[in-house]
Parts: C-alpha cells; structure tokens; sequence
C-alpha cells in the first residue's frame, strides 16, 4: 500500500551519473530533505577482487528492527518507528568511465512524510 505519493517532487533519479559515493551520498540525501525523509546507508557489494560494484540506500524506515535476546528483559520498550518501506536508491559502478549511476530508484513510500516546517529536524 503506497500511502503518500509526492506529487509535486516529479524527480526521477534513475540513471542519474556521479563521481564518487559522497556525491551520490548527498544527491539522494537532498533529494530526501526535499522530500520529507531521512536517509540510512544500505547494501554495498563487492566482486571477488574485493572492489566495490555497487552500494544502496534507503529510507530510514525500511525494513523492521530485528528482535532483541528473550532472555534479557527491559524495562523500557521502545516505539517501533520502522514500517517496511521500500523506498530505496541502488548506484552500480560503470567501467567504461569510472563513475557510478543509478540502477535503481523506488520513490513510493508508505508512511507519512515530514511537513516542510518537520523537515529540518531530519538526519
């Protein structure tokens, strides 16, 4: 279920071109501020010469928290913040020019987004 769908952010970020991690790092970092996310860095692989190939990232609510040991019982419970989202960017590395590009882009997210007031209080 896709509850918010920015219509007024029509960026497509797919096959977008960058230099360096840190480029792509703040390209979809400012493309989340405008927005109204936050970012956290996801999967980064490598081929069996230990060079990186590919790296993601992706909305700081994706996935679900893993549960913690039975066996050691808290006081405090802490809010479940994460909901699944499937928003994500994937940059793979292109050989013929040395830079990175992405390959995959989901700009559906499905929770609710920061208000432009809320949006300064993002990671």
């Amino acid at each position: 279920m896709i509850v918010n769908r920015v219509e007024n952010i029509d960026e497509d970020l797919l096959g977008m071109v960058v230099s360096t991690e840190e480029e792509a790092y703040n390209l979809y970092n400012n493309y989340a501020t405008r927005v109204g996310f936050s970012v956290r860095r996801g999967q980064k692989r490598y081929n069996t010469k230990k060079v990186m190939r590919q790296f993601s990232y992706l909305c700081s609510k994706e996935g679900f928290r893993l549960d913690s040991d039975t066996s050691e019982l808290s006081n405090v419970s802490k809010l479940e913040t994460r909901t699944c989202c499937k928003a994500s960017i994937r940059f793979a590395f292109q050989d013929e020019d040395d830079t990175w590009k992405v390959s995959y882009f989901v700009p559906e997210h499905n929770h609710e987004l920061a208000k432009l007031e809320e949006r300064q209080f993002l990671r």
